[in-house]
């Protein structure tokens, strides 16, 4: 399914850009995942069966994983409290590489203190904080972090190229969503 399609099961009552992003992560995650090297263990939706041992993962439908996702890494992130490029580049991270690294990845760029609860300050500066070199700063702490892993861990190589394409991609559409949002 596209990402149009996608955003159609969604629920109506999330907000437009929690609707958009986690359409994008449902296209880009969606069918089963059984890759032999994958940490996460079996996905569907990206829902991985390591942090969701709880779930019957094989029967995970889109939109019961939007729900996941809106709960869990868009509402508990307060993705909601952020200017949208920055919404849209932490969640992804959150749901790619986990949702600690994600807000400390955030603080360390707006040069907050880095504790990993996005509170009242990291909210504020990101408010504040037009400047599209902070959302390209994200992302490139993403990428220093998959290379990173890579080098601890060869057999993730097979995902490297993946992940660089997925943070560059969140990338232009976060800075897309952005300029939408000013017309």
């Amino acid at each position: 399914m596209n990402r149009i399609e996608l955003e159609k099961l969604l629920p109506y009552n999330m907000p437009p850009q929690a609707r958009a992003a986690i359409a994008r992560i449902l296209e880009e995650e969606q069918g089963e995942n059984k890759l032999i090297h994958d940490r996460g263990g079996y996905t569907n939706w990206g829902i991985s069966s390591r942090w969701y041992p709880h779930i019957n993962i094989s029967e995970l439908s889109a939109s019961a994983a939007a729900e996941i996702y809106y709960q869990d890494y868009w509402l508990f992130n307060k993705c909601d409290k952020l200017p949208i490029a920055m919404a849209y580049v932490l969640f992804d991270t959150a749901v790619n590489q986990g949702g600690d690294f994600a807000r400390k990845a955030l603080q360390q760029v707006l040069g907050v203190k880095v504790d990993g609860i996005i509170g009242p300050k990291t909210i504020d500066t990101s408010n504040r904080t037009s400047d599209p070199f902070f959302v390209i700063q994200y992302t490139r702490y993403r990428c220093m972090r998959y290379t990173n892993l890579v080098q601890k861990d060869k057999t993730q190589i097979v995902f490297i190229e993946g992940w660089i394409d997925r943070a560059l991609e969140i990338l232009i559409d976060a800075q897309m969503a952005e300029q939408k949002q000013c017309l």
